[in-house]
C-alpha cells in the first residue's frame, strides 16, 4: 500500500472509529442498566478504542526495533489528534445531555429504540465532523514521509559518492 493511501486509510478508520464509539455509547442505553448487552457493547468499544491505539503505536515499537528513534509527532500532528478527541468528546456530551427529551419525544412518536436513532445520528455527525481533522493529519503524515524519502535518498548519494571517492 502506497504511504499516501495508508494515511488516507488511517484517516477514515480513526473518523469512523471515533463516529461508532460515540453512536454505540448511545445506542447501548436500549439496554436495561447493568444488563449483560449493554456490559458487552461497552466492553467491545473499549476494546476497540484500545486496538486503534495500539494499531497507532505499531510504527514506533517497528522503529524501536530496528534500532531507530522514533519518529517524533509534530505539534501541529498533534494538535489535530487532541482537536478530534476534543470534537467527538463534544458530540458525545451533547448527546447525553439531549438524550433524556430526544428519547422521550422518539418513543411518544412510536420509535421502538429511540438510543439506537441518537447514536446512529450522534455517530454519523461525529464521523463528520472529525473526519477533515484526522484527513490532515494525514496529509501532515505524507508530507513528513516524502520529505524523509528524499533526506534518506540524500544521504544513500552522498554515501554512494563517499565510496567512490574512497576507491
Amino acid at each position: 500500500m502506497a504511504p499516501g493511501t495508508r494515511h488516507r486509510a488511517r484517516a477514515l478508520v480513526s473518523s469512523v472509529l471515533d463516529g461508532v464509539v460515540v453512536g454505540a455509547g448511545e445506542a447501548a442505553l436500549d439496554h436495561p442498566k447493568r444488563s449483560p448487552a449493554r456490559r458487552r457493547t461497552y466492553a467491545a468499544l473499549a476494546g476497540a478504542v484500545l486496538a486503534d491505539a495500539a494499531l497507532s503505536e505499531v510504527p514506533t515499537v517497528r522503529a524501536i526495533a530496528a534500532g531507530r528513534p522514533p519518529r517524533p509527532v509534530s505539534p501541529p500532528e498533534q494538535q489535530l489528534g487532541i482537536a478530534a478527541g476534543l470534537v467527538s468528546v463534544g458530540w458525545g456530551l451533547l448527546t447525553t445531555v439531549v438524550d433524556g427529551p430526544l428519547a422521550r419525544a422518539l418513543a411518544r412518536r412510536g420509535v421502538a429504540r429511540p438510543h439506537l436513532v441518537l447514536g446512529v445520528a450522534a455517530g454519523a455527525v461525529t464521523a463528520v465532523s472529525t473526519l477533515p481533522l484526522w484527513w490532515r493529519r494525514g496529509t501532515l503524515r505524507i508530507a513528513a514521509d516524502e520529505r524523509q524519502a528524499r533526506e534518506d535518498a540524500d544521504v544513500a548519494a552522498w554515501e554512494a559518492e563517499l565510496a567512490e571517492v574512497e576507491r
